[in-house]
């Protein structure tokens, strides 16, 4: 259905590898954190201390895996095949110091 829709709108369809680590890593600094039980929704990180929804952040990281800031090389054993002209600006994804407030760090 989705591959449709693209066709029909003029609109590239990419399909990640299932395996890609999504919701276990930041999508801010790229550090692993691992295996999350699915019961846990948000996360700190404890690399660069942004605070994320598990589905957002996951979101995130498959938008930069379809549009190829980073892929699935180790798996797939393939380079991006994206040129650095055709990658949009990544939008800023941290949060408001108004939130931060809410962490006793």
């Amino acid at each position: 259905m989705c591959q449709a829709k693209s066709d029909k709108f003029g609109r590239e369809f990419v399909v990640i590898s299932r395996w890609e680590p999504t919701s276990q890593t930041c999508s801010d600094c790229g550090y692993q954190w691992g295996k999350l039980d699915l019961s846990v929704r948000e996360i700190v990180c404890v690399n660069c201390g942004n605070h994320h929804d598990r589905d957002d952040n996951a979101s995130k990281n498959i938008e930069k895996v379809g549009v190829g800031h980073t892929h699935d090389s180790k798996r797939a054993g393939r380079e991006c095949k994206t040129e650095v002209s055709a990658v949009p600006a990544e939008l800023s994804t941290h949060i408001q110091y108004e939130q931060l407030k809410l962490f006793d760090w």
